[in-house]
């Protein structure tokens, strides 16, 4: 090789290195954090892109209510319950009477169970409503009764008078304010002593038995009652307000002269399932009062359960009657 071919050979061979470095790939690296996106000529089709939708966005709220009793019973707790499904951030809220008694937010789509233990103070028509957010998920009208029994079935019925007491016990839930209680009665004689007074008196329980303390106490006339039975009602001056616990109510007739033959005697219904032979049970309960020669008046004794069980038709209420 000559002086001019090894020239020519060196500027050759220069540009060809010169030239594959021009014409090589360049770029950095291609990270998670920086993703290169892919160009797609004009006559290709687009893929859409796909996301995978959350579970929120799977499902819609759903939600189920639990069966609530007929009718509610003052001072008697119920229980009801809302499950929801599918409603992470929602609110739940129980209204009653357009007053809001309770709520809570759901924190996640799996099945939440909300429990909401009802204990009416007052008797009447209730509105219950639940929302979720703002929108009413649940709505009725529950009726709440009074406390106690209003099965005025039978024409049983025992004596209550000067010699003869008795009492009958109400169990509580939680707090309830009493304005009166009512019994199915009616007035023995037609004629009866100008003073007689019919006394309903509440006394909290003492082991199974009323308590020495009156917690409350209504008096009206004899002839405030009839001689047909029909509700009758105590009022009371002010309002009682019980705590959760058992309570008694008891009767008795006061007169003015109490040694007399014929006692004033009223007569207060009651139901049983017609078993003479079941024991009473423990919610009843009657005292023999026993004449004082010296005092010229009956005397308490003690109270003792009765000869077979039956229930009073005597009601514990909220309201005036």
């Amino acid at each position: 090789m000559n002086e001019k071919e090894r020239i020519l050979f060196i500027f050759g061979l220069f540009f060809l290195v010169l030239g594959g470095c021009i014409s090589g790939p360049s770029g950095g690296n291609i990270t998670e954090e920086s993703p290169i996106r892919l160009n797609v000529s004009e006559n290709e089709n687009q893929l859409p892109v796909i996301t995978q939708p959350s579970q929120s966005e799977q499902c819609e709220p759903t939600y189920q209510f639990s069966e609530l009793p007929t009718n509610g019973i003052l001072g008697r707790s119920a229980r009801f319950s809302v499950t929801s499904r599918c409603a992470s951030g929602k609110t739940i809220i129980l209204n009653i009477d357009e007053k809001r008694e309770i709520g809570g937010q759901i924190t996640n789509d799996d099945p939440v169970v909300f429990n909401f233990i009802l204990l009416p103070a007052r008797e009447g028509t209730k509105q219950l409503v639940v929302w979720s957010d703002n929108d009413v998920i649940y709505n009725r009208t529950w009726v709440v009764v009074p406390l106690g029994s209003m099965d005025t079935s039978g024409n049983k019925n025992d004596p209550v008078s000067v010699k003869e007491w008795i009492a009958t016990r109400f169990d509580i839930d939680g707090t309830v304010n009493v304005k009166s209680v009512g019994a199915y009665m009616k007035r023995l004689y037609s004629q009866t002593m100008q003073s007689s007074m019919v006394v309903a008196e509440i006394h909290p329980d003492d082991n199974g038995r009323p308590g020495e303390n009156q917690l409350a106490v209504s008096i009206i006339p004899i002839t405030e009652t009839t001689l047909t039975a029909n509700w009758i009602y105590f009022n009371f001056p002010q309002t009682v307000t019980l705590e959760r616990g058992s309570y008694w109510v008891v009767f008795r007739v006061t007169q003015e002269t109490q040694d007399q033959i014929v006692s004033d005697v009223v007569n207060i219904h009651y139901t049983f399932n017609g078993d003479t032979t079941k024991p009473a049970s423990n919610n009843i309960k009657k005292m023999n009062l026993q004449w004082d020669n010296s005092k010229r008046r009956f005397a308490e004794t003690s109270w003792e359960p009765l000869a077979y069980d039956r229930t009073y038709a005597v009601i514990l209420s909220g309201v005036e009657h």
